[in-house]
């Protein structure tokens, strides 16, 4: 397989700008990579199948060949590894959901010097060589905390769950989180800790928060762990709290049956959309058949979250899902036209 020639921008108004072109392959001979690193939870698996949708789309219009996927568990250093080995195979272009913002930056640059373009999806990574296309988890975060500062007017007892410890979205979210909450005097964070992205773990975190606790008015939770926050505080029979959750069918079905039984639970969610890895897919395609990026402001995308669910669109969303698992998280990504749109 040829090596693929990777062109950098130049800088722009004290901006990294990055223009992105490899030289085109035919379709027979393009392959991506995915390297996955955390993975088994529902947000993931849904994550890997949207990217190998979309995939398949572009493998039955004739436009790609194959696609690699490689899952390293939260371990970086099978990362690393994984992303090596991809290399080594020659694929056209890696794509990743990164483990750590900083710390695959030595086989990024493996990647550059055999000039195979990476996009880093989901999670941005520190390296000018890759393109990251992720949403802007720290605007994601501060949209949540800040309602819950706003329904709490300002007053109350916290508590704050995030992801994984060291996880690049996880603990920009958990920044966002704390620098919200520390602009209101009157709110309190009582506990701050990780609930691994898991439904069972977040509950057993959260059990053992709320036996420590008497007073919780407040939850910050991240996706794929509102669900077991809130089994947590049905189990123990305790008031459930001003609660961010997510934008997942079993937590929007278990938020309507509180509200069915009387209780008036407030809630907020938004997508923080598993489907991402299309885009990154979608991108990859393209750059793969020798188009060229259009320069990128400090070499990334940000995908603008446009849906949101309140108790006042909460029957709807469930009815937008109704032919979807439980498991299912509310999805959205880019239009082929709007990746088209980034290319000269």
């Amino acid at each position: 397989m040829q090596r693929r020639d990777l062109m950098m921008g130049a800088a722009a108004a004290g901006a990294a700008a990055m223009g992105l072109r490899v030289k085109p392959a035919a379709a027979s001979d393009v392959v991506i990579g995915l390297s996955n690193g955390y993975f088994g939870s529902e947000w993931r698996n849904q994550m890997v199948a949207g990217a190998q949708a979309q995939f398949a789309g572009y493998q039955a219009k004739g436009q790609a060949s194959k696609l690699v996927v490689q899952q390293a568990g939260a371990d970086v250093n099978q990362q690393i590894q994984d992303i090596h080995n991809m290399i080594l195979q020659g694929v056209s272009v890696i794509t990743m959901d990164a483990n750590s913002g900083t710390a695959l930056g030595s086989v990024i640059n493996e990647a550059k010097r055999a000039g195979i373009p990476v996009i880093a999806f989901d999670q941005a990574v520190k390296n000018r060589y890759a393109l990251s296309v992720t949403v802007d988890h720290y605007a994601w975060a501060t949209r949540y905390a800040e309602w819950i500062a706003h329904t709490l007017n300002g007053k109350g007892k916290v508590v704050v769950m995030d992801g994984i410890p060291g996880n690049p979205a996880a603990e920009t979210r958990r920044r966002a989180a704390h620098d919200v909450f520390g602009k209101y005097p009157g709110i309190d964070i009582v506990w701050s800790g990780y609930g691994m992205w898991d439904h069972a773990k977040a509950q057993s975190v959260m059990a053992t928060v709320i036996a420590a606790q008497p007073q919780i008015d407040g939850a910050f939770v991240e996706d794929s762990m509102g669900l077991g926050v809130l089994r947590a505080f049905q189990n123990a029979r305790r008031p459930i709290p001003v609660m961010t959750g997510e934008a997942q069918k079993a937590f929007l079905i278990a938020w309507k049956k509180e509200l069915d039984s009387g209780t008036n639970m407030r809630a907020f969610a938004q997508p923080n959309p598993p489907d991402i890895s299309r885009n990154a897919i979608g991108i990859a395609v393209r750059l793969a058949a020798g188009r060229k990026l259009k320069p990128v402001p400090d070499g990334v995308i940000y995908y603008p979250i446009h849906l949101q669910v309140t108790r006042d669109n909460l029957d709807a969303t469930l009815a937008s899902m109704k032919d979807q698992p439980d498991s299912y998280f509310l999805a959205e990504w880019f239009s082929e036209p709007q990746l088209d749109a980034f290319f000269t």
